[in-house]
């Protein structure tokens, strides 16, 4: 009914609608809560930054004084407990930081207690009956992040003991659920103890966690073992529970069965701890190591090497890489192992590297299909890296010289690495010198007894050595003493010093077993590569190792395993003496006097070591040298002389002697006259066959007068038909003396066996029919009657006695046969090796020589063998000289001088005339570059020249044109003219 009165319209502000007060709060608690819950919902984000924010803004809202501040931090507590048992990525750490800010704010500003908060998670995280798995374990692990917000927030520095208690008893109650929850809660523990906040706890608070675990039967567990230790270290005077461990001390010797058993997650008997019941705690499969390794090797670490060493015998190595151990149980165990190297001590890793755990290793290594072919790989990469990145390089010291203790001959190829890596990381004078010298010493006692297992061992471990040299070629200053040191480095001296006395002498400590003769010649090998490295140094350091060599050699002549003859005693006397001639005056001589003497002195020293090696001829050598060096100035042939002694040396195939025949000739290059040149360039001609081999050797065919040398000589015949032959057809594969020089696909077949099945392929149906014909003429006469028998198989036993000696002659000349064409194949390897050798010290030549007019010698040799060769690499190595000359010449703006043009003008027509041969795109490029060359020196001497010379290009591609496709001059030859002389 109408009252009359006017409603109020809205808009009028003196108007008050009456709102009932509690409605009133409702609202503003909705409001309020609604802006808590976009805080929180914060807290979930992924970004850390964002995360931070919002824990700040959810305390700097709480902190406000406000009616509705209980109700909202009790809200805000139900949301955060909520929110850690979230399976989210970021939402237990977000939630759990800020879980733990409220919780200090609530139990400050609030009247909350400990015991109900406990009581609020336990219930709020206690997983439904019917909840799937993964829904109880993320409330369970939520539960366990909600105790570490309690311990976090400080609560504890002034709870009760009661309510400590209450806490610690909850902690345990769920650590004694799950195995992996035992774990959670251990970590957690172990962490809040070595925080700020567990630092500040009183001892009866922390007896109070102790007991817990005591009663609960978990203080013999991994994570028990961790809390004692850090509660009797980090609180000294509370007093642990009697009877538990030794002396109170779980790392006890007397303890360490028991320990063992713990830490493996065995059933662990636990009767002293819940008053005599029985009570076991089932093991549980392992995925990773537990902290509680971590914290426990981080003790015994400082324990000292004995305990140490002990703990880890037992407990790691025989225990858990026993062979009866299961593939789960090693798999952990190399996790332990990654760990331990990772973290122990350099003083401890010679514990660590144990034999058990370096078979299993191998083992698992030896198969791709081994169970934990992978797992075992990562402590091997742990090894090199704790050997590289350490400070200094003990750790890598210690690592790898324990491993070549253990290791056996033969390894898998990563094992092989890590030993060489580790030897790599070894950059302390110090270490490497405690390395080389346990190295030698590994090689007189390897511990094996056995004498063919001990001499693999050997063997391996003198590759150890030429593998330290190797690796150090980068950075040669640690072969010295300082970066301007001429004297040796203490490590390198022990190491030449002992392969020398194991390859050559029989002084020194004893030998078990004792050294075989294949033994002592694998380690002067291995002292060769040794110095073949050395030598490849400036010539004032390349010559120091070898005269070292020479002097331990010296020294150690009464017990020289192979006794020198008289002769050879004569000759090392004389060299000696020269020796020391050549150091005096090279340390007191001109610049260019001292380079020649230092030449000398590596000459001499390096011709002594083939004295003391016995090697063939080598007492003539060295006589040969002492005569150079005598009269190196007087004599008109010691030039030519010394020309053949390197000739000799880079014809070996040894990489050492060709460095030092490199190294000489690179100080005697300025002494090498017309005649010796010309030697070398008669090597370059000669042919690639057995018949070249023979003549450059001075070898004679031993079926010689069976009719061999007309054999040869057909050979011969072939091989000249077959020189000039189009390089660029061949394989890119070249094997020189072992090594790939260039490769570019992956062949089997190296050039020279392509090349030589390809002249033999119709000799070998040829020798085929051959055989098949005296095959059947030997049948024939043994009477066998194709009409009356077709097959021949009814032959009597006089047929068959008479039929013997026929079919063995056949026989013995198909064998002969198949040796003759083996040994074409190796003379032709043979001598393209010797050219590229001679290539080789004819760059060292050009880059000195190239102003000589004596150097012009060699552009129509080496145009010719870019076409004659049947070796791809040696025509390129032909033309890589040509080209280092060239480029010398113009960075330097100089060249020959050319005293006479009309003899140039005749090597220029040469090198047109190689133009008509044809051949290879090698070829055509060394021809016009030479040609180009001859050029600018005649035209710089006379601008009349250019004349003369473009008109032999003009008659050159007049026959080009005239014989078209018949003309095997390349057309490329004209293009870079034309180029050329248009430059002006």
């Amino acid at each position: 009914m109408a009252t009359g009165k006017k409603r109020p319209a809205p808009q009028d502000e003196d108007v008050e609608v009456a709102i009932h007060p509690s409605r009133k709060r409702r609202v503003e608690n909705g409001q309020s809560q609604a802006e808590l819950a976009k805080i929180i919902d914060n807290l979930r984000d992924e970004v850390p930054q964002v995360r931070i924010e919002a824990t700040k803004a959810l305390i700097k809202t709480l902190s406000a004084k406000s009616d509705d501040r209980s109700q909202n931090l009790d809200y805000s507590l139900n949301r955060l407990i909520k929110g850690v048992c979230s399976g989210a990525k970021a939402a237990r750490p977000g939630f759990s930081i800020a879980l733990a800010e409220v919780l200090r704010l609530g139990f400050t500003a609030s009247e909350w207690k400990l015991p109900g908060i406990v009581d609020r998670i336990i219930a709020s995280t206690n997983p439904d009956s019917k909840a799937h798995s993964d829904e109880k374990r993320n409330d369970l692990i939520g539960r366990r992040f909600a105790f570490q917000s309690v311990l976090q927030s400080g609560v504890l520095a002034n709870a009760s003991d009661n309510d400590a208690r209450y806490l610690f008893d909850a902690v345990t109650e769920l650590a004694s659920q799950k195995e992996w929850l035992r774990g959670e809660c251990g970590a957690m523990l172990y962490e809040f103890l070595k925080s700020k906040e567990g630092s500040q706890l009183k001892d009866e608070t922390v007896r109070n966690l102790i007991n817990s675990w005591l009663d609960k039967g978990l203080l013999k567990s991994p994570e028990g073992v961790v809390l004692w230790l850090t509660i009797k270290k980090a609180f000294p005077d509370v007093k642990l529970p009697k009877g538990q461990w030794h002396h109170n001390d779980p790392l006890s010797s007397q303890e360490r069965s028991t320990l063992g058993k713990i830490l493996q997650k065995n059933a662990v008997e636990a009767g002293e701890e819940t008053n005599g019941a029985a009570k076991k705690q089932s093991g549980a499969r392992q995925v990773k190591p537990s902290f509680v390794w971590d914290v426990i090797l981080g003790y015994l670490y400082k324990e000292g090497e004995n305990k140490f060493s002990q703990f880890w015998d037992e407990c790691v190595a025989t225990s858990v890489f026993s062979t009866a151990s299961s593939t789960e149980r090693k798999a952990l165990g190399l996790q332990i192992f990654t760990k331990a190297i990772g973290t122990a001590p350099a003083e401890l890793l010679q514990y660590v590297v144990h034999p058990n755990i370096v078979r299993c290793i191998l083992d698992q290594r030896a198969k791709g299909d081994r169970a934990l072919f992978e797992a075992a790989k990562v402590p091997l990469n742990q090894m090199v890296n704790r050997g590289r990145n350490d400070d200094g390089s003990d750790a890598a010291q210690a690592i790898v010289s324990k491993l070549l203790t253990i290791l056996p001959p033969n390894v898998d190829k990563l094992t092989r690495s890590t030993v060489e890596s580790l030897l790599a990381a070894i950059d302390e004078d110090d270490d490497l010198a405690n390395t080389a010298v346990g190295v030698i010493s590994l090689m007189r006692t390897p511990g094996l007894e056995d004498t063919a297992e001990a001499e693999k061992k050997r063997r391996m471990l003198a590759d150890v050595l030429l593998t330290i040299i190797r690796a150090r070629r980068g950075e040669p200053e640690q072969f010295f003493d300082g970066p301007e040191s001429t004297q040796l480095a203490e490590w390198l001296s022990e190491l030449l010093k002992g392969l020398t006395n194991l390859g050559y002498s029989t002084s020194g400590a004893k030998t078990i077993p004792s050294l075989t003769a294949t033994s002592q010649s694998l380690f002067r090998d291995r002292l060769m590569s040794c110095l073949g490295h050395l030598v490849d140094l400036p010539l004032n350091r390349a010559l120091l190792a070898p005269t070292f060599v020479v002097e331990t050699l010296r020294e150690a002549e009464k017990s020289l395993l192979d006794k020198l003859s008289d002769e050879a005693l004569a000759v090392l006397k004389d060299a000696r003496k020269n020796l020391k001639d050549a150091t005096k005056k090279s340390t007191s001589t001109t610049s260019g006097t001292a380079t020649y003497m230092q030449a000398f002195r590596l000459l001499l020293a390096l011709g002594m070591l083939q004295v003391y090696k016995q090697e063939p001829d080598s007492i003539g050598v060295l006589e040969d040298i002492n005569a150079c060096y005598h009269s190196p100035k007087e004599a008109g042939d010691a030039s030519e002389m010394l020309v053949e002694l390197l000739l000799s040396f880079v014809s070996k195939q040894s990489a050492l002697f060709r460095k030092l025949a490199e190294q000489v000739f690179a100080a005697f290059a300025s002494e090498v006259t017309e005649d010796g040149l010309q030697s070398m360039i008669d090597i370059l001609s000669q042919k690639e066959s057995l018949a070249g081999q023979q003549e450059l050797f001075d070898q004679n065919d031993e079926d010689e007068a069976d009719g061999g040398a007309e054999e040869s000589d057909e050979e011969d015949g072939e091989d000249d038909e077959e020189e000039e032959i189009d390089v660029e057809d061949m394989s890119d594969v070249e094997l020189v003396n072992g090594e790939v020089v260039e490769k570019e696909d992956d062949d089997d077949d190296d050039d020279l066996n392509s090349d030589e099945d390809s002249e033999g392929g119709e000799g070998d149906e040829d020798e085929e029919a051959a055989f098949d014909r005296k095959l059947a003429d030997a049948l024939g006469t043994a009477g066998m009657d194709s009409d009356e028998d077709e097959d021949g198989s009814d032959m009597d036993d006089e047929q068959m006695m008479a039929l013997e000696p026929h079919l063995t002659n056949i026989f013995k000349e198909r064998q002969k046969g198949s040796s003759k064409k083996q040994d074409n194949k190796d003379a032709k390897e043979n001598i393209v090796n010797f050219k590229n050798r001679v290539l080789d010290l004819l760059t060292v030549f050009v880059k000195s020589q190239y102003a000589k007019d004596i150097t012009l010698n060699l552009l129509h040799p080496l145009v010719t063998l870019t076409r004659t060769t049947s070796n791809q690499a040696t025509a390129k190595k032909a033309l890589g000289v040509l080209e280092q000359y060239f480029d010398t010449c113009k960075r330097f703006k100089t060249g020959p001088k050319l005293d006479s043009a009309s003899l140039h003008f005749t090597l220029l027509d040469a090198i047109h005339e190689e133009m008509r041969q044809g051949g290879s795109k090698i070829h055509a490029g060394a021809c016009s570059r030479s040609s180009q060359f001859l050029a600018k020196l005649l035209v710089a001497k006379d601008e009349k020249h250019w004349e003369a010379v473009a008109g032999r290009y003009v008659k050159l591609q007049a026959e080009w044109r005239r014989d078209g496709e018949k003309s095997k001059i390349h057309p490329s030859v004209f293009n870079e003219w034309h180029s050329w002389s248009m430059q002006r």
